[in-house]
């Protein structure tokens, strides 16, 4: 697999369709328009291994979405948006990411104060603690 070719088409795709999220994984695409990072954990919950080894585009990326993508072992991200502690998370990983626009981080849907994804994700090192913290957060909020 091509990565940056890939990781173009996800991109390309993710405009064009006013998409959430895109993720390519051998030549398979697989699309959303919901919200937040409940796609990307869909995903990771499937038991499809979707999201190892592929690439994946997403309209915004926060830590919390960042660990998650660690954790389903995604090979390439793209962010339309990425907050400073997503760059942060994937480079420790070891993940090439890009981005539209760089944000020091993602605010919440009032846009006053920090999203709580990423709130929640601030202090946490470790993906596993991650995905573990997050679904709780939205467990408790269902």
């Amino acid at each position: 697999m091509h990565l940056k070719k890939e990781t173009e088409r996800a991109k390309e795709l993710l405009k064009q369709n006013n998409l959430s999220l895109v993720v390519i994984k051998d030549n398979e695409v697989y699309t959303s328009d919901k919200n937040g990072v409940k796609p990307v954990l869909e995903l990771l919950e499937n038991g499809n291994n979707t999201l190892n080894n592929s690439v994946a585009a997403d309209k915004v990326i926060g830590g919390a979405a960042a660990f998650l993508f660690i954790n389903g072992g995604v090979a390439e991200v793209y962010g339309e948006i990425l907050s400073e502690k997503a760059v942060s998370v994937l480079e420790k990983a070891k993940i090439p990411c890009t981005y539209g626009t760089l944000v020091p981080f993602i605010k919440n849907r009032r846009g006053d104060d920090h999203c709580p994804l990423e709130k929640l994700c601030l202090t946490i090192e470790s993906p596993e603690e991650a995905y573990e913290k997050i679904k709780e957060f939205l467990t408790v909020r269902q």
